[in-house]
């Protein structure tokens, strides 16, 4: 799949006609394009429509999404990152953003580019084109797939966005936002299209894309962050013995570009370090490389700065002794802690460590999706363009999670004990079925609450998780429980009824007034 999505990328989705003219006859003049993707002639082959599906994830992978500027601007919002001001740059994951301000608009832009390649495949890939219902649905079932993912992104980033299933229609360009329940009810709809239609596994160059599995954990997912608990139990449980957790010892296989797309891998975008360097574009062969490296590597290897993270998450493993997951996960003066190529901390880090001490914070840094698999500082581009770590978008280990929320929230507590076990197991942790075999609803939700942050720290699940608990205030509002303030190198704070969300980008409001703003932001 590295081959065809990174390589191959747009072929099919933006094909261009160019016609080189020797003569001016008639005959000559008056020629049909076969090569050329319309809508009269597109769905007619296999390999069409794969490199438009292709096409349709490019904007996702590229750098103006989860390339990069879905970190900058929604995941380093959490209370995990305590962030070095950087300008405009930074200005969204501090809480210091509003419009006008930068990675509003990008998102918006990249998501709605890729749900318009999906709807041209959905819409126009027919039994009269590919008659093989098999190959047929394997292809559009990724298009349902893709199209889920975008709006389940878009309705957690902005709210209410407006939904549109069909082509574009010029004569209705100023639409209006649908309601959130019209777009979670479309992101259920297109899950299990998927489910029915989508290979429970790929092979060979197709290794990596979406599957039946992939749709229904996020079909999980989206139920649970519903709060419709007894509907995510039956879709995270029907995952359950389809996928296994690697050995406690491959846990960093979960974050390298060691053993991507294994057996805990549910999902996860395909990248390519690439030389090709063009930002943000959205051309075959380009565009597909970790530049969320800027983001995750150290302050002094970062052109932008990066950040710190923050002691709680430090003292979270430690009082758990969880050095599997700690080891893999943070960076700083432990025994035996290491940096780039496997350097000692020590010495790797000492460009680093002033910019923590100089700023009165703990010198801790990422470990996951920063680079330091790949080799030595020097090794590693300062950009990220020879990062090409797949991120691993759902995990097993997370369905076992979501599950055990699921159960517990709906009042089955001692059912959600053997899959937080199962996690806790494998990081070499006591199991709760041996030392609080009867705990209560409250206790359990905060042991899933402790798992998550230890288990999938640095992955982008801690700030949707905060604002679908009602904690964000808690921990990132003035008064953080944490004590010293998780944004205090920034001083910004989180505001409750605005911060939730992100803003609606004023470059889409001045061309269509019925978006409106979302609360809070001026």
């Amino acid at each position: 799949m590295k081959k065809i999505i990174k390589i191959k990328s747009l072929l099919g989705i933006i094909t261009c006609s160019l016609l080189v003219l020797f003569a001016c006859s008639d005959d000559i003049l008056d020629q049909q394009n076969n090569n050329a993707t319309s809508t009269a002639n597109f769905g007619t082959s296999v390999d069409q429509v794969k490199s438009a599906i292709n096409g349709a994830f490019h904007p996702i992978t590229g750098t103006f999404f989860w390339g990069r500027i879905i970190h900058t601007g929604a995941m380093l919002r959490s209370d995990e990152f305590n962030v070095f001001p950087f300008g405009s740059n930074t200005a969204m994951s501090t809480f210091l953003g509003n419009p006008g301000d930068r990675w509003a608009t990008e998102p918006w832009q990249e998501l709605y580019k890729s749900i318009a390649r999906c709807n041209n495949i959905i819409i126009n890939t027919t039994e009269a084109g590919i008659q093989d219902q098999t190959t047929r649905e394997n292809l559009v079932g990724q298009a349902y797939f893709l199209r889920a993912f975008d709006y389940w992104h878009l309705v957690n980033l902005y709210g209410s966005v407006p939904l549109i299933t069909d082509l574009p229609d010029l004569d209705n360009l100023l639409v209006n936002k649908a309601p959130t329940a019209d777009i979670w009810a479309q992101i259920i709809s297109d899950l299990e299209m998927a489910e029915n239609m989508l290979p429970d596994s790929w092979t060979g160059e197709d290794l990596g894309r979406a599957t039946s599995g992939a749709a229904t954990a996020l079909k999980g997912k989206s139920y649970l962050y519903m709060k419709q608990y007894g509907a995510a139990t039956t879709a995270l449980n029907s995952l359950i013995g389809r996928y296994s957790l690697l050995p406690g010892a491959q846990f960093g296989d979960n974050f390298s570009t060691t053993n991507e797309n294994n057996s805990e891998s549910v999902f996860e975008l395909q990248f390519l370090g690439q030389e090709t360097f063009v930002w943000g574009s959205d051309i075959p062969g380009t565009g597909s490389m970790g530049n969320f490296h800027i983001d995750y590597a150290p302050p002094a290897k970062s052109p932008d700065r990066s950040h710190v993270v923050n002691p709680w998450l430090k003292d979270l493993y430690e009082d758990h002794g969880d050095v599997i997951r700690r080891n893999e996960t943070l960076a700083y003066d432990y025994p035996g802690a290491t940096g780039y190529g496997g350097v000692d901390f020590n010495t790797d880090f000492v460009d680093d460590i002033p910019f923590a001490t100089d700023a009165g914070v703990e010198a801790i840094f990422s470990k996951k999706y920063s680079g330091m698999d790949l080799g030595t500082r020097d090794q590693v581009d300062f950009l990220g363009t020879n990062v090409g770590n797949n991120w691993r978008v759902i995990r097993y280990a997370d369905v076992l999670l979501m599950l055990a929320e699921a159960l517990n929230e709906d009042g089955m507590t001692s059912q959600a004990i053997p899959y937080v076990d199962m996690v806790r197991e494998r990081a070499g942790l006591t199991l709760i079925v041996d030392t609080n075999p009867g705990i209560n609803q409250a206790d359990m939700r905060q042991a899933i609450i402790d798992e998550r942050a230890m288990e999938l720290a640095g992955e982008g699940h801690r700030f949707f998780d905060l604002v679908r608990w009602d904690l964000a205030d808690d921990y990132l509002g003035p008064t953080s429980l944490h004590g010293a303030h998780p944004k205090s190198l920034s001083g910004g704070t989180f505001q409750t009824n605005k911060h939730e969300l992100i803003w609606i980008p004023n470059s889409e409001r001045d061309s269509n007034p019925n978006l409106g703003q979302n609360d809070g932001y001026n």
